[in-house]
């Protein structure tokens, strides 16, 4: 038996994704669902530490730097929901009785296909960009040249991380401070 395709199993999978771990959160951040801070689900330190650790395997914006700073992991995590509520697609809804304009309903309907669209773009992105880096490997410094990453940054990068294949993701995730072209 190959064990190394068995691991790749989807059976295999245990990690839920972003969309499922981080629902209730996104609805907790609602402001329209007056959760007090006390309550929300990002206070429980089990939550966040669970949190980080699925960020840190799927989501891009944990590695990015940014001159934000966070008194506690509460309150990153909050700022983690925010942006991820903005790019996962919204969580079905229930069904709302009472007269509607028809109108209103087409185009609400329209927003939401074109943003579960462009958040399924989103996805298949980041599953391309985690295959991509892990075959690249340690050819990631041959491509670093040809992305206009400089010296500097090359360097930030190594001394991030000693895993290859992170070093890869770190190439290709970027900086938002850079300009890309």
């Amino acid at each position: 038996p190959d064990n190394m395709e068995a691991c790749k199993l989807e059976s295999r999978e245990f990690m839920p994704a972003l969309e499922e771990f981080f629902e209730e959160a996104i609805e907790q951040a609602d402001p329209e669902n007056m959760v007090e801070p006390d309550y929300k689900v990002v206070k429980n330190s089990n939550y966040g530490w669970r949190a980080l650790r699925l960020l840190a395997r799927r989501s891009p914006h944990f590695f990015q730097p940014t001159n934000q700073q966070f008194k506690s992991l509460p309150e990153y995590l909050e700022n983690m929901v925010i942006k991820l509520a903005k790019e996962l697609p919204p969580p079905s809804e229930e069904i709302k009785t009472g007269e509607e304009d028809e109108e209103d309903n087409d185009a609400l309907l329209k927003e939401n296909n074109e943003s579960h669209d462009l958040q399924q773009q989103k996805r298949i992105t980041v599953e391309i960009l985690e295959a991509f880096a892990n075959r690249l490997g340690e050819d990631w410094k041959i491509l670093a040249p040809h992305l206009e990453m400089k010296e500097a940054d090359i360097r930030e990068i190594e001394s991030d991380s000693d895993d290859v294949r992170m070093r890869a993701k770190l190439l290709l995730i970027g900086r938002p401070d850079r300009k890309s072209t």
